[in-house]
């Protein structure tokens, strides 16, 4: 699992910034919310336009450069300084060991410097175009060999799948499971970072792979008043979406499209939940509080903690009724602010509040920071 991520000069944020999901020693919602000390997610809060995206963005960016065939794009580099070059470190916990991951990006678009240790022992350095590896036969590489456009730990991985190193399998096993998803954006669709996959699956793709069992037996459990029916189409001329049908007792059955936008973001995210809860992996949402009702929020926090064991939800919420010791931790939660020097975060932890004190209030009023100072001049 994710225990950190270290970054710096990444977008908005100019300043070395560190997101910890090591467990703090508190008790709350150990049993749930904490896997072998490790927290299973976390979650930012700030004024819009702080930077909370870009947050997110720092945890996911590894797995775009490792598992989407994109190209770097030196523009992420932020352009409230001069420096030449951005940096990200993850570290991992499998099976006891630490994984920790340092790569470094320059302003033309080139990976400059690259390490992988394990255990405090490096197995891979790079500087620009030279290499030297000890997770293959050869040991010494070059420009022939390293490009700098592509990381060459996802050369080796794409080589060899880590099989004599069976806790960095692991690990990147984990990795391939990760599943970003923005309901504003992306309605409908869920994005895996699956290098298997040819393609961004949908919700259709869901259906046709796993049925309606699994989603219908989450509405069971939760007395939700419909189920949804879904019928596959080989029509080429229409969107499969027309397939998917929300029916209740004793009312007409209502089509995808008719149905509320609430149950339509619900129905798009529950296959995202539901796959990272089975196979583990990081399921990171943008906007999570986008059409959901507040209490429904509630509901899939707390539904992924108590019956997720390896995975990790990583959010974005405005919504801040979760800002209360019955669903997260303290140490959990993030808030985002912006100055003239760029974003910055603040775990809420810090000020050390206690399990019955109310910390949504407390965020309001500005004890955490992350709160957008609006001023009404009438």
């Amino acid at each position: 699992m994710l225990t950190r991520v270290r970054f710096k000069n990444f977008k908005s944020f100019t300043k070395e910034t560190i997101i910890s999901l090591e467990a703090t020693k508190s008790q709350i919602l150990e049993d749930t919310n904490v896997s072998n000390g490790v927290l299973k997610g976390c979650c930012f809060y700030g004024g819009n336009a702080s930077g909370k995206t870009n947050a997110l963005n720092a945890i996911t960016f590894l797995l775009d450069m490792f598992f989407k065939n994109i190209s770097i794009d030196p523009t992420l580099i932020t352009i409230f300084n001069k420096e030449k070059t951005m940096y990200f470190e993850y570290t991992f916990s499998v099976d006891g060991s630490n994984i920790v991951y340092y790569f470094e990006i320059n302003r033309k678009g080139q990976i400059c410097k690259e390490t992988l240790n394990i255990d405090e022992k490096t197995y891979l350095t790079r500087l620009t175009n030279s290499a030297e590896s000890y997770l293959t036969e050869n040991k010494d590489y070059n420009s022939e060999n390293v490009d700098d456009k592509t990381l060459f730990l996802k050369k080796i991985y794409f080589n060899t799948m880590f099989v004599e190193f069976p806790k960095l399998k692991k690990c990147f096993d984990y990795l391939k499971n990760s599943i970003y998803y923005n309901p504003i954006r992306q309605l409908g669709q869920i994005v895996y970072f699956d290098s298997s996959k040819t393609k961004e699956l949908d919700l259709i793709s869901y259906l046709n792979e796993n049925g309606t069992d699994e989603i219908n037996s989450f509405f069971d459990e939760f007395n939700f008043p419909y189920k949804i029916k879904y019928t596959k189409s080989n029509n080429l001329f229409q969107s499969p979406l027309v397939n998917i049908s929300f029916v209740r007792t004793e009312l007409a059955d209502v089509p995808f499209f008719m149905e509320s936008y609430g149950n339509q973001v619900l129905l798009t995210i529950l296959p995202s939940f539901l796959s990272v809860i089975k196979k583990g992996g990081i399921l990171a949402i943008d906007e999570f509080s986008s059409g959901l009702h507040n209490n429904l929020e509630a509901l899939l926090l707390k539904y992924f903690y108590t019956h997720c064991k390896e995975g990790q939800l990583i959010f974005v919420s405005h919504s801040t009724n979760l800002l209360t010791t019955s669903l997260i931790r303290p140490d959990q939660i993030y808030s985002v602010d912006f100055d003239r020097y760029g974003s910055f975060i603040k775990k809420f932890s810090d000020e050390k509040p206690r399990e019955s004190q109310n910390i949504e209030k407390m965020y309001l009023s500005g004890v955490f920071g992350g709160i957008p100072l609006y001023e009404n001049k009438e």
